[in-house]
């Protein structure tokens, strides 16, 4: 590791006295204050690392992952060989997925056994800085971050200059771009904080040649499931600590299969862009836009690289029959179709994706059982698989982290069977209405390409499962009865049916504001119980409140929880109908799922017991 000037000496170059001096007056402090404060500062955000500690920490993070995955790292080696060149005059600025607490560990052991030099130092939440655990982090690169300090003006100005003191010296970071771990398998939105305070850093320095590094980390089980699946029921998250670290290494005993590393291209960083002839944009705000545009184009890259697996599209397929058990042949029929589409469209899959023949397919459906996410019922002469209800949300999850490879599908599927309403032949303008509607309606949910390119992914995907789907010949349940959905239902529901609890709640509010979002949250668990129960809704991956944080998203921009009463409650009724005119739709899905996989077989067999 290639060692950096002691830190310390920020805290006497005369710059940063200047400024210290101007916080302490802010803070009501005397300036001997602020600089002792600022010491207790930079000892708390810094690191130290030392190469002798490397070895050690590599065993310890190889003894923690291996008790419950395969040794072997999953890497793509030829990325990596790639970005070992562009790191010899390049500044390496690795951004990556956050899907378990192992993330930090997996990723930097990637690197450290792949003799990749320098290591990037990693930022890590202060909540990780308990005893036993934070001195040995530091030594191997770890800087401590608090989660908010917008509030104490000397943090800030010592964090500043630190970060000011890496960028000098050209030292490679690291951190999630999301913030925190995902609870729902899908990627979520970046946190803007840290990279804005990175290229503010670069920009002052005056460093080129930066390039920011997506990084999928992808794990064919997750061991911490059972804590997101509470998490998003609304218990409250258990605090780090020694204990909680030693129950967590020694809680893994069973097999989680593989962690997968994979590095995607990188993305040079931007200058501050110009400000318009004749415009007065400030600086500050056309940098933030720029830093936004650069986090959406990682998150989206992220995506493109994170592979697909087994377990992935078997929980897709499970939760696409809506409670339904299904054969081994019948997963095996319908998950064949999805591993054509994966070859024939290139998208990464994993080493292990094997979904042929029935015989691989039964094989990992019995992963799938021994992991305790599936259910057999084998009483009858043919067992039948399902995913028990206080499985789903775990099931979701598997199923989210590859959701956006068949989005412009699913809304493509749902898009025509909006058209069911109104006309029964789909014309193009019917269906890029509905499509845009719906693209409206999930902005906080995905990563989308820009509008054009993004219909023009949804025409090819409904075109290639439904190349009739605008021929007055066909109608859309003949299209539907012909070739059954495979997407729209399975991959939708859910966040529809979330959308749908706020909705009605909102309702039930008239027009009254929202005051506490998180007293509101708590309201929307209990109203989607209640749901369930009267069977409204269908599907308990619904609720959630990490769905609910996205739904609340959109509802805030769409200016629903506080304004005029007269416009809140006029919001609310049309945002509920744009709700309910997609779950109908996904509805309609569902029943051409259900009519093409099962009725018919119930009919030929009943047809053949009472004859001719």
């Amino acid at each position: 590791m290639t060692p950096i000037t002691d830190a310390k000496s920020i805290l006497q170059e005369a710059a940063f006295l200047t400024e210290l001096q101007l916080a302490a007056n802010s803070s009501n402090k005397t300036l001997e204050q602020a600089q002792a404060y600022a010491r207790k500062c930079l000892k708390e955000i810094e690191a130290t690392p030392q190469d002798a500690w490397l070895r050690p920490m590599s065993k310890l993070a190889r003894f923690i992952y291996t008790r419950s995955y395969e040794a072997e790292l999953d890497i793509n080696m030829d990325k990596l060989e790639e970005l070992r060149a562009l790191s010899r005059d390049h500044l390496l600025l690795f951004l990556w997925s956050h899907k378990s607490h192992m993330d930090s560990f997996v990723f930097l052991l990637s690197l450290y056994q792949n003799q990749f030099r320098p290591l990037p130092l990693i930022f890590a939440g202060i909540n990780m800085n308990f005893l036993g655990f934070g001195a040995l982090a530091r030594r191997v690169g770890a800087i401590f971050l608090r989660r908010t300090f917008q509030e104490d003006p000397v943090y800030k100005l010592v964090f500043r200059h630190y970060i000011d003191h890496l960028i000098r010296n050209r030292m490679p970071l690291s951190w999630s771009i999301e913030g925190t771990r995902s609870r729902t398998g899908k990627l979520s939105p970046p946190k803007l904080g840290l990279l804005n305070w990175v290229v503010e850093s670069c920009h002052r320095e005056q460093t080129r040649d930066v390039l920011l590094v997506p990084v999928s980390i992808a794990f064919d089980r997750i061991a911490e499931i059972d804590d997101y699946v509470a998490l998003q029921s609304g218990l409250p998250k258990r605090k780090e600590s020694l204990r909680w670290f030693f129950n967590y290494i020694f809680g893994m005993r069973q097999p989680y299969g593989k962690v997968y590393v994979r590095y995607g291209d990188p993305l040079p960083l931007e200058q501050p862009s110009a400000p318009a002839p004749g415009t007065e944009t400030t600086g500050t705000g056309q940098q933030h836009f720029d830093v936004t545009r650069m986090a959406l184009e990682v998150c989206t890259r992220i995506e493109q690289i994170t592979p697909i697996k087994s377990a992935d599209v078997l929980a897709m397929v499970l939760l696409g029959a809506n409670k339904r058990a299904l054969t081994a042949a019948e997963m095996y029929r319908q998950s064949a179709g999805i591993e054509e589409l994966i070859r024939e469209q290139k998208l990464p899959a994993a080493s292990g994706l094997s979904l042929s023949n029935e015989a691989q397919v039964s094989a990992a459906v019995l992963a799938l059982e021994k992991s305790g996410l599936v259910k057999v019922f084998d009483g009858a002469q043919v067992p039948v698989y399902y995913i028990p209800g206080e499985k789903r949300l775990a099931a979701a999850y598997y199923r989210n982290t590859i959701t956006h490879y068949f989005l412009p599908a699913a809304l493509g599927e749902i898009g025509l069977a909006m058209c069911a309403r109104d006309i029964d032949i789909p014309n193009a303008d019917s269906l890029r209405s509905n499509v845009m509607a719906l693209r409206d309606l999930y902005k906080f949910e995905f990563f989308y390409k820009s509008a054009g390119e993004f219909w023009g992914d949804v025409l090819h995907e409904t075109g290639r499962r439904y190349p009739n789907w605008d021929n007055s010949d066909y109608s859309i349940q003949t299209l539907l009865r012909d070739k059954p959905p495979r997407f729209g239902h399975a991959i939708l529901r859910s966040i529809t049916e979330a959308y749908l609890i706020i909705a009605v709640a909102l309702l039930d509010m008239e027009d009254r504001p929202v005051h506490d979002q998180k007293a509101f949250t708590r309201q929307l668990l209990a109203q989607g119980q209640q749901m369930l129960l009267r069977r409204t809704i269908s599907c308990e991956s619904s609720v959630s409140q990490d769905l609910f944080t996205n739904g609340l998203r959109l509802a805030a921009h769409l200016a629903l929880l506080d304004g005029r009463s007269s416009e809140l409650s006029s919001g609310r009724t049309a945002f509920a109908e744009s709700v309910v005119s997609a779950l109908s739709a996904i509805n309609l899905l569902q029943r051409a799922y259900d009519e093409a996989w099962f009725s018919q077989l119930s009919a030929g067999k009943i047809a053949n017991l009472i004859g001719p």
